[in-house]
Formats: C-alpha cells, structure tokens, sequence
C-alpha cells in the first residue's frame, strides 16, 4: 500500500471510530476500491504497529486514530496546535508555518488536513505563482486536485510570527527530550518582544 494510502486512512480515523465495512465505504468514495479483507488485514497491522485502537463492539471490530501514539505525520500535529489559536489568527498562522515549513504555498487541501477553512485574511493572497503545477507534482503524500487553489502570504504581523513560532517550539518540546536542559523552577518566557 502507497503513503498516500496510509495518510487516507489515518486522516479518516483521526476523529471517529469506523467498523471495517465503514472504512471499506470510506475508501471507496477516496477512490480506493480494495477487498474487504485486505483492508482486515492493513487495518490489523496498523493497530499492531500502534498506530490505530481497536474495539471489540460485536459483532464488528471498530478501529480508530492512537491518539497516544507519537505520530510523525505533521498535519496531525499541526491541526491540535491550531485549535488553541484565535479564530481570526487561526487561518493566517497556518499558512505561514506550512509555507514556511514547505517553502511552497499551501494548497486548500492541505489547509483541510489542518481543519482550517480559507477566508479573507490581510495577511494571506492567493498565490499566482507560474510553479504551482510543479508544486502538485512533487507532493506525494497525497493528490492534490488540479484546481486545489493555493495560498501565500502577503505579509506576516509580530502575531501570526510569534503565534508560529509558539506552535513549532510546543511540537519541539513535545518531541525532543529536553530532560536536564529546562529550569525546573519556572516555564514562563524570559523577555517579551
């Protein structure tokens, strides 16, 4: 099975439980069309490699996102990170880390892995660059649509730059061990900028 696939089911399982016959669907409409028992099978291998939980409610098993699990997929992480951003912020910060991270704009696709719906932001244009279809080309998790629209920013306020900042640094800590380098007194900031 492709990356692609495994990034589909993944993203489908994130926030709800669905019983092997409901991921078959699921797949099917994502223009997956494999046997049932294949799709057994994958789904079992990715509880047992951690990375789904698996339910007993006969007479199915139903599987769904480990949310325990250290994921390295970054749209995951992001999109819990943004939740805590304010809503008029939420947009604008997303697309400065991915197209910060990616050194590319982001496509709408991308925002929808994140939970973000574009909108009007001063911060953030659509991006005309001559590339995109290279762009599309060299992304492989995933398809991105020939029409995906994609996004650029236009300018970045010290909010939307220190808000990115805050979600990188709290994904950092959450990854690195940083056991006997942290002050153990206090977890504030040292100066405000």
């Amino acid at each position: 099975m492709s990356e692609k696939f495994f990034t589909t089911v993944l993203h489908m399982l994130r926030d709800r439980q669905l019983s092997i016959s409901g991921v078959s669907r699921e797949l099917k409409t994502s223009g997956y069309d494999q046997h049932r028992l294949i799709i057994t099978g994958y789904l079992r291998a990715l509880y047992d490699a951690g990375y789904l939980d698996e339910l007993d409610i006969p007479p199915s098993k139903v599987y769904t996102y480990n949310h325990r699990r250290q994921e390295k997929d970054i749209y995951l992480m992001l999109a819990d990170r943004l939740k805590d951003v304010d809503s008029d912020l939420r947009f604008p910060v997303a697309v400065h880390i991915l197209t910060t991270l990616f050194n590319r704009p982001c496509f709408r696709y991308e925002l929808n892995l994140l939970e973000i719906t574009p909108k009007d932001s001063p911060y953030v244009r659509e991006s005309n660059d001559g590339r995109l279809r290279e762009y599309r080309e060299d992304i492989t998790r995933f398809d991105i649509p020939p029409s995906d629209k994609a996004y650029e920013m236009k300018g970045a306020g010290v909010n939307i730059i220190a808000q990115s900042g805050e979600i990188i640094f709290g994904i950092l800590k959450d990854k690195v061990n940083l056991s006997g380098l942290r002050s153990r007194y206090h977890d504030t900031r040292i100066s405000d900028y």
